[in-house]
Formats: structure tokens, sequence, C-alpha cells
């Protein structure tokens, strides 16, 4: 994917976009001009201490179904850190700038976010429904019977263990370049963060995605999250665990292009 402009949203709001989190922007496409058809634009977000990196490999199987756009959120990747803590409402509120000025046709944007970026996908969802066709949540946190931060590390102690040599190698050379403070500041965020509560004002499509082996998000969880959604499901990727966009892209990108392809009437 290659970056986005580099200059700051504009708006009528003015100091209030100014004053928002920063964040960097990369795009793909497979066409010249992704405005000129009615193909969805997928939004990529991220989980706490990863990148845009992170969807590389799942953004190369999407592009042949769409536009692609991946952030990076506030404090990791190539976006520079906030001076304090950034709340999930924050950091979707400093995604909408860039959405409202991106062209996106009503009903084009599939809101696809992995683990704290679920959380993140959530908010844009429900602050832009016209845009929205559907949200799709992978891995999303936070399970309640894990709702502390030591919770939260053991899981993904866990995970790391589990995961591909590749995958792992990706999660660790994000971790280390985004730094202890922001993946700490992250994980508080994210549990601050209740999605049980927000997400049933989402009106799209919600599809609950996880690896079947994923200790982060368990099956009880993701299925509960999917029952209080609209028109809500859950599925499993066979073999996977928590960053499944990465292990296992093909299989993704195939789910999301056909939940996204349904036809809602």
């Amino acid at each position: 994917m290659r970056p986005g402009p580099e200059r700051r949203p504009t708006s009528d709001r003015g100091d209030a976009v100014a004053a928002l989190p920063r964040i960097a922007w990369f795009r793909a496409s497979a066409h010249a001009d992704a405005h000129d058809d009615d193909r969805p634009v997928f939004l990529l977000i991220h989980g706490v201490g990863l990148s845009h990196r992170s969807f590389s490999r799942l953004a190369r199987e999407l592009v042949a179904h769409g536009t692609v756009i991946a952030p990076d959120l506030p404090g990791f990747g190539h976006a520079p850190g906030a001076r304090r803590r950034v709340s999930i409402e924050e950091m979707a509120e400093a995604l909408l700038p860039h959405l409202d000025g991106a062209s996106i046709g009503r009903g084009r944007l599939v809101v696809v976010g992995h683990s704290l970026g679920a959380e993140v996908g959530i908010e844009v969802a429900r602050l832009r429904p016209v845009l929205t066709r559907c949200l799709v949540l992978i891995g999303p946190v936070v399970d309640p019977d894990a709702s502390t931060a030591s919770g939260q590390a053991r899981r993904l102690m866990i995970d790391m263990v589990l995961e591909p040599p590749l995958t792992g190698a990706m999660v660790g050379r994000d971790y280390l370049r985004g730094g202890l403070l922001s993946f700490a500041a992250g994980v508080t965020s994210m549990l601050r963060y209740d999605a049980m509560d927000r997400i049933g004002a989402v009106r799209s499509p919600l599809l609950v995605l996880r690896g079947a082996r994923d200790p982060v998000a368990p099956a009880a969880w993701t299925a509960r999250l999917g029952a209080l959604g609209r028109a809500g499901r859950a599925t499993d990727v066979p073999g996977a665990v928590h960053n499944v966009p990465h292990s296992h892209p093909r299989e993704v990108a195939t789910i999301i292009a056909a939940f996204a392809a349904e036809d809602r009437g």
C-alpha cells in the first residue's frame, strides 16, 4: 500500500479538527480512479501495537474486490504519538475527516477492524451509518472474562507462541517500533471501551470473524458479540489464531468480500 497525502484534513470545525490525533493513511486500488465505480472501499483498522503492515497480505487479496485504505492509528506505525492517551472514540474521530474527504459513496464503506481496531471500527460504523455498507470485526476485544490488563497480556502472550513464524515476526517488529508506552496506552484505551454497550447502536450488518484457535477472542465471546449486532453472525477460520488477517489472508478476504457483496435490498 502506498502512503496517502500528508496534508491535514480540513473541516468547518477548524480548530477541533486540527486538535485531532494524527494518523498516517495508506491506500491501494487496482483501478486508476476508484471513485468512478460502485466497488467497495475496505477500511482496515489494525490492532494494539500493530500498524497497517499487519494487513499487507490481506490488502493484496482485497484489492481485487475494491479499494483498500488502511490507517496507522496514533502512536503506531508511521503515525506520531499523542502527548496523552488517545481513547477509542478519539481514534475513530481522527479517521472521520479523511473518510469524509475521500468521496466514498453511500453504502460503499466496508469497515474491517482487528483486535483493538474492532472497537474503533464499531465507532466509525456508528458515526458514519450512511457510508457504511457493513462492519467486520476480526478477533474483537475485550472479552469480559479477561477484562483486565493482566488478563489481556496473558492471552496475547499465549497467542504469540501459537502464531506462525512469519506472522509472529511481523507482530514482534511492530511491537518494537511502537514501543511500550504506546502499547500500554492502547491497552488502557481498549479496556475502557465497552463494545457490547456500543454495538447495538450500529445500523450496518455485522460479521464477527476469528481464528478458530484464537486465545484472545474465544468463540463464546465472538458469538455473544455477534448476536448483539444487526443481522449479526459469527464465523471461524480453521487453524488460525489471533492475527488471522496476516496468517490466512486469502480465506479472510474471501469471507469479507462475500459478506460485502450480499444483496441487502
